[in-house]
């Protein structure tokens, strides 16, 4: 059981269609209110934002345990303004869960993205 002086941890759940701002607004601000790792959950554009977010974590000062990736289909990375860039191996073992939309192309885009991120080296989950 906890207490009430100990962090009950939830995810940070980004929209689709926020700003690259808008976005790292919210990331800094959970990052304050934490004081720890988190966990971060995407959805469409988001989702995108997220992974490159657990890829750039060190660099951004963060540090991500787990990243939901949900009903992407790819586009620009909202922060970066630039296409998710393929994954290096992780510097950090960040665990990324991906959960593909109900249409082709998401499902297509997170195969293929979940793919590329177990294939360097990146603990992946693939819901649904």
């Amino acid at each position: 059981m906890q207490s009430d002086h100990e962090p009950n941890p939830r995810p940070v759940v980004l929209v689709d269609g926020l700003t690259g701002e808008q976005l790292l607004a919210v990331v800094g601000d959970a990052r304050v209110v934490t004081n720890g790792p988190l966990e971060l959950e995407g959805h469409g554009s988001s989702g995108v934002a997220v992974l490159s977010l657990a890829i750039h974590q060190r660099r951004l000062g963060l540090e991500i345990d787990h990243v939901a990736c949900i009903d992407a289909r790819g586009g620009e990375d909202p922060v970066s303004g630039r296409p998710l860039a393929v994954p290096p191996a992780p510097q950090v073992a960040t665990l990324i869960t991906f959960v593909a939309g109900r249409d082709e192309a998401s499902a297509a885009w997170t195969a293929t993205t979940a793919d590329a991120f177990r294939a360097a080296g990146w603990p992946v989950d693939v819901a649904g």
